[in-house]
This record gives C-alpha cells, structure tokens and sequence, in this order.
C-alpha cells in the first residue's frame, strides 16, 4: 500500500511539474488579473496594434498612389479621402476589439480551469504528505 502511495505521489509531482514547466508559467501570470481586466488589456493591446496597422496600411495606399496622387495634387478630395481611411479604420478596429474580446473571454476561463486543475492536484499533494506524516 505504501509503495501504491509513494507511486501516486511520484505521478502527482511530475504531472504539477510538466504543468508548470510548460503551460504554468503563463497561466499563473493571467490568474493575477480580475477577468475584465485581463479582457480589457488585451483588448487595448488589439487597439493599439490594430492603429499601427492601420497607419501601415495608410503609408502603403499612399506610396501604392503616389504618381497618380501628385499628378492629381490640386483635384483631390482630401475630407472625402480622410473619411474613406476613417471608415475603413473604424470598422477594421471594431472587427478586431469583437474578435480580441472573445478570444481573451476565452483564454482566461482556460487558465481558470487550469488553476483548478493545479489546486486540487496541490491539495492531493497535501493531503498525501499529511497522510504520511500521521503515520
């Protein structure tokens, strides 16, 4: 029987340890956050990333353009022009934030499994160890 245990206790450690060497380190990070929290930062991070694009995608239509824009210079319709990039932004940030909102919701109710998985493995851990030390 107390081979048994020392082999369930051996098997218990090692799952805690592969869990923390590989998919721990990230999800104790998230557990620190409330879940509103951690969804909305990774939604102003989708919100920043999604303005660089957006200015990226901006300088690539320009320089795409540029012959026909410089010819044009004095006939353009700049507002029309600002309005098109404003539109395309708008929509393209809110597609994105939809987007980032479910995959973050997603993410933090995994590691929340996750954390109860490696609590209640801890808690085995204990209760073999306090059950060692009675003996």
């Amino acid at each position: 029987m107390n081979k048994l245990l020392n082999e369930n206790k051996i098997k218990m450690m090692t799952k805690m340890a592969i869990y923390e060497k590989n998919e721990g380190k990230s999800m104790l990070k998230t557990a620190k956050y409330f879940k509103g929290d951690y969804i909305a930062f990774g939604v102003l991070k989708t919100v920043i990333a999604t303005t660089f694009a957006g200015v990226i995608l901006l300088a690539m239509y320009f320089l795409c353009n540029a012959e026909g824009m410089i010819r044009d210079i004095n006939n353009l319709d700049y507002i029309g022009l600002a309005k098109k990039f404003a539109l395309y932004y708008v929509l393209m940030l809110v597609v994105f934030c939809v987007i980032a909102g479910f995959v973050y919701y997603f993410r933090y109710e995994n590691t929340r499994k996750g954390i109860k998985r490696y609590f209640s493995r801890l808690n085995k851990l204990e209760r073999f160890y306090t059950g060692q030390k009675k003996k």
